[in-house]
């Protein structure tokens, strides 16, 4: 056979919706369980499987067996015999988180660093799951908005410049240290980015029901 039916396999991160997964998989979800991402690779924390001779056998195990025959012999040799990639399926509801991406070097630095020093890979301050990088490529079957990367060092401080309710983060950007205003940013505590945004998300308002008016 050169085609097998497999089952991916489910992650039910709190941000995923409730119905476009389980509709694709045709299964039901009566206890409105977040549906978040399907995954249909070899990844150790949810490998797809497919049934052998009436038994569940995970992926990773039956690609071991003979690689070269179901990878090729080009990926077999280039990738240690390994699923060179990891295909999901995302139905987000709720806004992701931000992320950053290693390095090939840097993901197998630090994933090392992390095993050396005892860290268990479910912990909530891992920062390397595993030793790859994350290239990524994107297909929206919908609208979605996606924020790559940052601002010019200009742009940003033109921004910050411009609109009012952001000149309290303007010393925090004084050598155009995007590094510095972002750390700022991130480790901000919650009441202060309130504090901060809620007259920009009122003005704004007002600006919206002004132009529909």
């Amino acid at each position: 056979m050169k085609v097998f039916p497999i089952e991916g396999a489910v992650q039910n991160y709190d941000w995923g919706g409730f119905s476009f997964i389980p509709n694709l998989l045709n299964i039901e979800n009566q206890t409105q369980v977040p549906f978040a991402e399907l995954w249909m690779g070899t990844h150790h924390r949810g490998a797809a499987t497919l049934l052998e001779n009436q038994q569940v056998v995970e992926l990773d195990r039956v690609i071991a067996r003979d690689p070269k025959a179901l990878l090729g012999e080009r990926i077999a040799a280039q990738f240690n015999n390994k699923l060179p990639f990891l295909f999901k399926i995302l139905d987000v509801r709720k806004m992701l988180s931000i992320q950053t991406h290693p390095t090939k070097t840097q993901a197998e630095l630090g994933f090392a660093k992390e095993n050396a020093a005892g860290i268990p890979l479910d912990a909530p301050h891992r920062n390397f799951k595993d030793d790859n990088h994350k290239p990524e490529i994107m297909v929206a079957l919908t609208d979605f908005w996606l924020l790559h990367g940052f601002k010019s060092e200009d742009a940003i401080l033109d921004v910050l410049q411009k609109v009012e309710e952001l000149h309290p983060l303007l010393p925090y950007f004084e050598n155009k240290d995007i590094y510095f205003l972002y750390k700022t940013i991130m480790e901000m505590p919650q009441t202060e980015v309130d504090t901060l945004l809620k007259p920009l998300e009122k003005r704004l308002f007002w600006a919206v029901i002004s132009d529909k008016k």
